[in-house]
C-alpha cells in the first residue's frame, strides 16, 4: 500500500502523527490519565494466531520502535484507556512487534511509519492498517465498528490489496531513467533534501546525486548534494554528535530527536563521499562528529554497533523530559537528568551498514581507527551472528535455524566487500561470497528472479505466508552482488553468477508501476541500477605488503572519488609486470594506464586517463 493512497485508506480515523520516514509529527507531552488500564500483548508466534482463529478474535498487530516518541504516547494514552483495553481484551488478539527486531514485519508495514496498527481477520487476512498515533476516543469507536463487522460476518479488507511486484521485460536502462525522474520529483530546490513536509536525511539520493555529477557529468547534482548535506548539519547533535532522525515543519530547524543507527551510517558515508568528491576537508567534520558518537556511545564492549537512542528521557515515576528540552542542554545538564534509553541490541543489518560507512570514512581520512572500528564490528558479527550456510542471523541470540532476512545478508555482504577493498585481505571477499551463496540458495526466486525478504517461515499463516520481494532490499542486494561480481571477474572476462542475479533482482521489482508505489523510497534501487549499468574502472595496486610505498598507493587509490572503481591489491607479476617498485594501474574495458608510482600524482593522472577513456555518458 503506497503512501499516495493513504488518504483513501483512513476512512475511520484521521491521519495522525507517526515516527519514521513518512510522518508529520510534532512534539507534545503525553497527558496523565486519571485511570489507566493495561493491554496484554502476545508475542509473534504460531499460538497467538491459532488462538485468534480458534476463538474468532480479530488480530491487532502493533508495530513499534523502542525509540519512537509516538509509540510511547499511544501506549500511555490510548492503550491505557479503560474502554480501549476492555474492547481489546474481549474481542482481539493483540500482538506487539519491535520493528528493529523483525525486519520482515517492519518491511511489510513501514509504509505506515511507527506506530503502525494493522487489523486482520481471525485467519490473518488484512482488513485495515493505520498510521501513527490515534487518540483513545477515535480508536475505541473504530474497535467497536470492527467488532460489529465481525459479528455481522462482514469483516473484510477496507484497503486496496498490495500489488505484487511486476517484473521488467527488456533492458534496465529505461527503468533507471524512469526511477531517476521519479526520485527527482521529490527534490526540494530551496532547502535540499527529498521531501518537503518533513525533512529526512535520506543518504541514497545524496549518494546518487554525487554519482551523477561524476559519472554523468551533471555538476548541478553535486551542488544539490552539497546544499542538502550543508542543511543536514543542522540536525547533528552539537554536544554528543550523532544525527537526529529528521526535522519537522518543512525545514531543517526543528529536529525530532531520535538517533537511529541507520541514519548515522548514512550520514557518515555521504559526508565522507562529499569530502572525497569535493576535496573540501570541512565535510570530514560532520562525518567525524557522527562517527565519534557511534564509537563513544553506541558500541558494545566487543565492537558491535547498537541500535538507537530515544528522543525523550523516560524515568519510572517521573515526568517525561521531551527531546527538545533534554537535547537543548549541555553535557552536564543532560547527564544530571539521566540518559535516554539506548537499545543495546546488535542487529546484523545495521552493523553491515555501519561497517560500510566506517570504511568510507577511512577512505576519506586514512585514519586507522576508522578502519579498526569497521573490522572489529565485522569480527564480532562473524563470531556471534553467523548462521547456517554462511549467512547471518539478525540478532545473536536468534535460533540459528530460524528465519534469515535478506536485509541482513545484503548489508553484511556489502560490508565485507568494503573491507576487502580497504584491506586487500582475501578473507573478506571469501566471507562475502559465502553470504552471496546463501542468498542465492535460500532467498532467490529461481524462476522469476529477485530475492524474498526472508527464508520460508513454516509457522506463518494467512497473508504472512506469502513471501514478498521488497524493492529497496532488492536494490541493496543488487549493489552487493554486482560489486562482488566485479571483484571476482578478473579483467572482466570471467563469468560469475552474481552479476546475473543482480540484474534479475532489479528486473523483478523494477516495473514502473511497482516503483511508483514506493514514492521517494527508491534510492537503493536507483543506485543498484546505476551499479549494474555503469562500466567498471579497475584500480589495481601492485606491490608487496612489506614495501611502504604499497600502503601509501593503496590509501591514495581508496581516497579517489570514483563510483565506478574496483580497488584491489596484486603482487608484482600476477596481473601486471614487476617494475621494481609499487605502482597503480587503472583499466577500463578498452584501455589501461601506464604505471603510476607517486601517490601525490595519482588523482591528476587518474582524472586525465578517465577523461579520455570514460567520458561522461
Amino acid at each position: 500500500m503506497s503512501r499516495f493512497r493513504l488518504a483513501a485508506l483512513l476512512t475511520a480515523l484521521a491521519v495522525a502523527p507517526a515516527c519514521g520516514h513518512g510522518d508529520t509529527a510534532s512534539t507534545t507531552s503525553p497527558s496523565d490519565a486519571l485511570e489507566r488500564a493495561e493491554v496484554e500483548w502476545a508475542s509473534w508466534e504460531p499460538r497467538s494466531f491459532e488462538r485468534a482463529e480458534q476463538e474468532q478474535r480479530i488480530i491487532l498487530i502493533n508495530v513499534v520502535a523502542t525509540w519512537c516518541h509516538w509509540c510511547h504516547v499511544m501506549e500511555e494514552e490510548t492503550y491505557a484507556d479503560p474502554e480501549v483495553a476492555a474492547l481489546l481484551a474481549e474481542h482481539f488478539v493483540t500482538i506487539r512487534v519491535d520493528s528493529d527486531a523483525r525486519p520482515d514485519v517492519a518491511e511489510r508495514y513501514r509504509e505506515w511509519g511507527w506506530p503502525a496498527t494493522a487489523f486482520l481477520t481471525p485467519d490473518a487476512q488484512p482488513v485495515l492498517a493505520l498510521r501513527g498515533f490515534k487518540n483513545p476516543q477515535a480508536f475505541a469507536t473504530l474497535l467497536r465498528e470492527l467488532v460489529a463487522d465481525r459479528d455481522a460476518g462482514t469483516l473484510a479488507q477496507r484497503m486496496p490489496p498490495v500489488p505484487e511486484p511486476r517484473a521488467v521485460e527488456g533492458e534496465l536502462g529505461p527503468v533507471l531513467a524512469s526511477a531517476t525522474t521519479q526520485l527527482d520529483g521529490f527534490y526540494q530546490e530551496d532547502l535540499g533534501g527529498w521531501g518537503q513536509t518533513q525533512k529526512y536525511p535520506f543518504p541514497s539520493p545524496v549518494e546518487h546525486a554525487l554519482l551523477r555529477a561524476r559519472v554523468h557529468g551533471l555538476p548541478q547534482w553535486s551542488e544539490r548534494a552539497t546544499l542538502t548535506l550543508r542543511n543536514e548539519e543542522k540536525i547533528i547533535d552539537p554536544v554528543w554528535g550523532g544525527m537526529y532522525q529528521y526535522s519537522v515543519a518543512g525545514d531543517w530547524d526543528h529536529p525530532h530527536y531520535e538517533k537511529i543507527t541507520a541514519i548515522q551510517a548514512g550520514a557518515i558515508e555521504t559526508y565522507a563521499q562529499l569530502a572525497r568528491a569535493s576535496g573540501d576537508g570541512h565535510w570530514l567534520e560532520p562525518a567525524r562528529a557522527v562517527a565519534g558518537y557511534m564509537r563513544g556511545m553506541m558500541r558494545d564492549p566487543e565492537g558491535g554497533f547498537l541500535t538507537s537512542q530515544d528522543a525523550d528521557l523516560r524515568r519510572e515515576g517521573q515526568p517525561t523530559v521531551l527531546g527538545e528540552s533534554y537535547y537543548g542542554r549541555d553535557d552536564q545538564g543532560r547527564r544530571a537528568l539521566g540518559m535516554p534509553r539506548i537499545d543495546d541490541n546488535v542487529y546484523a543489518d545495521l552493523n553491515g551498514l555501519m561497517i560500510r560507512a566506517m570504511v568510507e570514512l577511512y577512505a576519506a581520512t586514512g585514519d586507522p581507527e576508522d578502519l579498526a572500528a569497521a573490522t572489529e564490528a565485522a569480527e564480532h558479527l562473524l563470531a556471534t551472528h553467523r548462521a547456517r550456510g554462511g549467512g547471518f542471523v539478525h540478532v545473536a541470540d536468534d535460533d540459528r535455524q530460524g528465519l534469515l532476512y535478506l536485509r541482513d545478508q545484503a548489508a553484511m555482504g556489502w560490508g565485507m566487500v568494503a573491507l576487502y577493498r580497504a584491506t586487500g585481505q582475501r578473507r573478506w571477499l571469501e566471507e562475502a561470497q559465502r553470504v552471496a551463496e546463501l542468498m542465492r540458495a535460500e532467498l532467490e526466486d529461481a524462476e522469476g528472479g529477485g530475492f524474498y525478504a526472508h527464508t520460508v517461515d513454516p509457522g506463518a499463516v494467512g497473508v504472512f505466508a506469502q513471501r514478498r520481494k521488497p524493492v529497496e532490499e532488492n536494490g541493496l542486494a543488487a549493489r552487493f552482488l554486482i560489486e562482488l561480481h566485479r571483484y571476482l571477474d578478473g579483467d572482466g572476462r570471467r563469468s560469475t553468477p552474481y552479476g546475473t542475479a543482480a540484474e534479475r533482482a532489479l528486473a523483478a521489482v523494477g516495473h514502473p508501476d511497482t516503483v511508483h508505489e514506493e514514492g521517494r523510497i527508491i534510492g537503493r534501487l536507483v543506485l543498484g541500477l546505476e551499479a549494474v549499468l555503469m562500466p567498471t574502472v579497475d584500480v589495481t595496486v601492485v606491490g608487496r605488503d612489506d614495501e611502504p610505498g604499497t600502503a601509501a598507493l593503496h590509501r591514495a587509490a581508496l581516497h579517489l572519488y570514483e563510483p565506478r572503481a574496483v580497488v584491489e591489491r596484486s603482487l608484482p607479476g600476477e596481473r601486471y609486470p614487476d617494475i621494481g617498485k609499487p605502482a597503480v594501474y587503472l583499466c577500463t574495458d578498452t584501455a589501461c594506464s601506464s604505471p603510476i608510482t607517486d601517490p601525490a600524482t595519482l588523482p591528476g593522472r587518474a582524472e586525465e586517463f578517465l577523461a579520455e577513456s570514460l567520458p561522461p555518458r
